[in-house]
């Protein structure tokens, strides 16, 4: 239970009931789509008012009648204390996308969400029209981008030798070019010794 949002999910997250119910109803709406590609028995989310102004959350499912009482009709609503950290987090991201923020960044954005569900949240970044930044180690993720959306849009940051930070896009570098022409772009970054690549590129630009 929250508050106030304003505006911002809060570390950890702790604000996401009252961010998701300051988004209004069209917008849960449209979040309850989104999320059905990957929970097929959401129903619902009900961002309820409490008094005092604390806001809750709750997420309804569908799955079929039960004995208990609480699933005679096969709805089963769910307070989200009680939801795991990666439904909770999947959410989170995505009621971000549906924010007013033009510009959002997310570290790691894979932690906690299930290797499954990878290939969705990176579709729905993708699809969004704000601009995200996203910075991750994982190969995962880079596999589910094409090699056009790979060569545009992945940048390999690092500290040169007198420890500043560059920034380069990863697969015009000479040796991760060449090997996306045989790997995929998260195979690619695999094969790749980062620390090595960083020496590479800080002795370049030293002699150049």
């Amino acid at each position: 239970r929250v508050r106030q949002a304003n505006g911002s999910l809060g570390l950890g997250g702790r604000n996401l009931a009252a961010f998701i119910h300051d988004l209004g109803e069209e917008k849960r709406l449209s979040l309850v789509q989104s999320l059905r590609r990957a929970y097929p028995q959401l129903q619902l989310l009900n961002s309820q008012k409490l008094r005092s102004g604390w806001k809750q959350l709750y997420i309804e499912e569908q799955f079929k009648p039960g004995l208990k009482e609480q699933l005679q009709s096969g709805r089963l609503a769910t307070d989200a204390s009680h939801i795991n950290d990666g439904t909770l987090r999947l959410l989170a991201v995505l009621a971000e996308l549906a924010s007013k923020h033009e510009v959002i960044i997310f570290d790691e954005i894979e932690n906690g969400i299930n290797p499954e569900l990878v290939e969705l949240l990176i579709t729905q970044l993708q699809e969004s029209p704000k601009q995200v930044v996203l910075t991750t180690h994982s190969p995962l993720i880079l596999n589910y981008l094409d090699d056009a959306a790979a060569r545009a849009a992945v940048v390999f940051v690092f500290k040169n030798a007198g420890g500043f930070t560059q920034a380069k896009p990863l697969f015009e570098i000479p040796s991760l070019a060449e090997k996306l022409a045989v790997m995929g772009p998260g195979e690619a970054f695999a094969d790749t010794d980062l620390t090595t690549l960083s020496q590479q590129l800080s002795s370049s630009a030293q002699v150049s």
